[in-house]
C-alpha cells in the first residue's frame, strides 16, 4: 500500500518560457513506496530494477558501512581530481561518499563488485553505471538536502530534486507568481528533479540554463517524504509502480 505521505502529481509536460510555464497534470495512483534501512543496502541480492521501479538512498556522509581506503580505492583517477578541486574538506568527504556508494548500491544490483561498476556521463551530464562485461545500463542521480546525500538509480532516466527553506529569497517570490497550489519548497523540489531528469541540471541554479528545454515526452514527479522542512521529489521519464526507499525509517507509515 503506498504511504500517504507520497503524493503524485503524475505526467508532467512542460515548456520552457522566462516563467514558469502551466502544467498539465494527469492524476494515476502513486507507486508503492517501501521504507527501508540504509544497512540492507549491503544485503541487496542481484536485481536490475525493471521499467517502473526505482531505488533511492538516504545517507549521511559519515556513513560508516564503507571505509575510507574503500571509497578511495573505487573512484576513478578523474574523479579523485575532481574530488581536490573541491573548496572544503566537507565538500570533498560529500562527493567521494556519494560516488562510492552509488557504485556499492549498482554493484549489488549488478551482482558485481564496485570497483567494475563504470560511471559515466551522456551527453546531458546525466549519470550512467554501468558493470564490466554487461549490457544493462542503468541511469542514477545524486542529490543533496541538508546533511543527506541522496541518489537514485533506476532503468530510465530518473531526476532527484531538493529544496531547503529559503524564508523569504527571490526565487520564493518568482514561485508566488504562478498559478500553483504547493508549498514553495515542493513546488521548487519537483522542478529541481524534472531539471535534473532531463538533464538540464545546470539550469537549477541559473534559470536561463534552459531556456532551449521543451518537454516533448511525458515525466512523472513525486514527493519524497522528508524530515522537518525539507523537501524532496524524484522524476521519471517512465511510470513508477514501486519505490524501494533504503535510508527512511520502518517505524511509522511516512517513512521519515
Amino acid at each position: 500500500m503506498a504511504s500517504p505521505a507520497l503524493t503524485e502529481i503524475s505526467r508532467v509536460d512542460r515548456t520552457c518560457e522566462s516563467r514558469p510555464p502551466p502544467r498539465r497534470v494527469d492524476h494515476g495512483p502513486p507507486p508503492q513506496f517501501v521504507p527501508l534501512r540504509m544497512n540492507e543496502t549491503l544485503s541487496m541480492g542481484p536485481c536490475v530494477p525493471p521499467p517502473g521501479e526505482v531505488f533511492v538512498f538516504r545517507f549521511r556522509s559519515q556513513w560508516q558501512r564503507i571505509s575510507a581506503h574503500d571509497a578511495a580505492t573505487w573512484l576513478t583517477q578523474d574523479e579523485t581530481r575532481r574530488a581536490a578541486l573541491l573548496p572544503s574538506p566537507a565538500l570533498r568527504y560529500r562527493y567521494i561518499s556519494s560516488r562510492a556508494v552509488l557504485r556499492l548500491a549498482v554493484a549489488r544490483l549488478f551482482g558485481c563488485e564496485p570497483d567494475a561498476v563504470d560511471l559515466r556521463d551522456d551527453a546531458k551530464g546525466r549519470l550512467l553505471a554501468q558493470a564490466a562485461g554487461r549490457n544493462e545500463v542503468l541511469r542514477a542521480d545524486i542529490g543533496y538536502a541538508g546533511v543527506w546525500i541522496m541518489l537514485g538509480i533506476s532503468a530510465t532516466h530518473v531526476g532527484l530534486g531538493t529544496s531547503l527553506p529559503s524564508f523569504g529569497s527571490a526565487s520564493d517570490d518568482l514561485l508566488a507568481d504562478t498559478a500553483s497550489t504547493l508549498p514553495l519548497g515542493s513546488q521548487r523540489a519537483r522542478d529541481n528533479s524534472m531539471l535534473s531528469a532531463a538533464g538540464y541540471r545546470s539550469a537549477i541554479d541559473n534559470p536561463g540554463g534552459a531556456d532551449d528545454f521543451t518537454a516533448t515526452e511525458p515525466w512523472y514527479v513525486f514527493d519524497l517524504p522528508m524530515p522537518g522542512q525539507l523537501c524532496a521529489s524524484i522524476c521519471s521519464s517512465a511510470p513508477l509502480n514501486t519505490i524501494h526507499a533504503f535510508g527512511w525509517s520502518k517505524r511509522n507509515g511516512n517513512g521519515r
